[in-house]
């Protein structure tokens, strides 16, 4: 019993949940459930996720693999292994799980994750393809929360961090900032929870098993407010150009070539009193969206031009304007119309 009871007490004291940080005065965290998964039974929920990235293969070599994706004992699997035959310049298997849905905003954003035990990333980032400024071209963004290599090789002491960054790139350059937090241990060794409250255009939290590690304002020497755009989410297992690659006999070991995770979790930020906050509100008004019937076979693309008790007027991405009762929308919809005469 003395030898069980400080394996116990070990284990109590684990990160095991997460909890995003106070809010501000007058506001209350809600969960975002496009962007949340607690990863239980044993498929990959495809209403959320990609089981690779739609736009990008992987760095050579190792290309991402939908059979490497898998679910399992309450866990997402993010295996690695070698490819049966060469292709091209892939000669290894990563994975990639990406929200299918591309509107995430402001809000914090966290998963419970422990890295593979080989020379390939663990990681949990946020991105965009980019939008256009004139005078500029287009600018993406890039928001890393973790990228960790649990079994590094030219720079051990990679696994011994959350290592965050962020950037704003442009004509693939990358104007960045980033932020480095001490780990309890090497990220192969135990789950973590790693975390970011995107706050705003400027500025991002980072937080490391609900303790804040780090404060990153976005670089603004190319455009005043860099990250004011939605992006998706991404979990993905692959090999940096900067890191010696692992040996077949490493990559074949299912004992330490999978990256565990076990939730993520989205919250944005509702105001007590049931308005919406500016930005919020400021989005509805301006940028097209869907809006889906009660019944859930139809769905418009538009913006909102005007909220009234019992109808909402659309304008279509085409410029026809279209009125519809608020009765006639899904639930989700009729609530946001509500918020709206809440907020105006």
């Amino acid at each position: 019993m003395k030898a069980i009871l400080p394996i116990l007490l070990a284990s109590l004291l684990l990160p095991a949940w997460g909890d995003p940080p106070p809010p501000p005065e007058g506001f209350r965290w809600t969960l975002h459930p496009d962007y949340s998964d607690e990863f239980e039974g044993d498929t990959l929920d495809t209403s959320k996720w990609h089981d690779r990235h739609p736009r990008w293969e992987g760095r050579p070599p190792a290309r991402f693999m939908p059979q490497n994706v898998s679910v399992k004992d309450g866990l997402l699997r993010l295996a690695n292994g070698m490819l049966d035959e060469p292709q091209g310049e892939f000669t290894i298997g990563g994975a990639a799980v990406v929200s299918k849905k591309t509107e995430a905003y402001f809000g914090y954003y966290e998963c419970r994750l422990k890295a593979s035990g080989i020379s390939m990333s663990s990681t949990f980032w946020m991105s965009n393809p980019g939008n256009h400024y004139p005078g500029v071209g287009r600018v993406s963004q890039e928001l890393d929360i973790l990228e960790t290599v649990g079994g590094a090789k030219k720079n051990p002491a990679y696994a011994n961090y959350m290592n965050s960054n962020t950037h704003v790139w442009h004509n693939r350059d990358s104007r960045k900032a980033g932020n480095k937090a001490k780990l309890p241990g090497r990220a192969d060794e135990d789950f973590n929870v790693y975390g970011a409250w995107w706050v705003d255009a400027n500025t991002v939290h980072f937080y490391l098993n609900n303790q804040h590690v780090g404060t990153v304002e976005f670089d603004t020497t190319l455009i005043p407010h860099p990250f004011e755009h939605p992006m998706h989410i991404n979990m993905v297992t692959e090999t940096y150009d900067w890191e010696i690659p692992p040996t077949p006999e490493e990559v074949g070991d299912a004992s330490r070539n999978t990256t565990l995770i076990d939730w993520v979790r989205a919250y944005t930020l509702a105001k007590d009193d049931g308005s919406l906050p500016d930005w919020q509100l400021k989005r509805i008004l301006n940028e097209y969206r869907e809006w889906r019937s009660a019944d859930g076979n139809s769905a418009t693309r538009a913006r909102l031009l005007k909220a009234r008790f019992n109808y909402v007027e659309l304008e279509k991405e085409d410029g026809q304007t279209v009125k519809v009762l608020t009765r006639l929308l899904c639930k989700a919809d009729q609530e946001l119309v509500q918020a709206v005469l809440n907020s105006l």
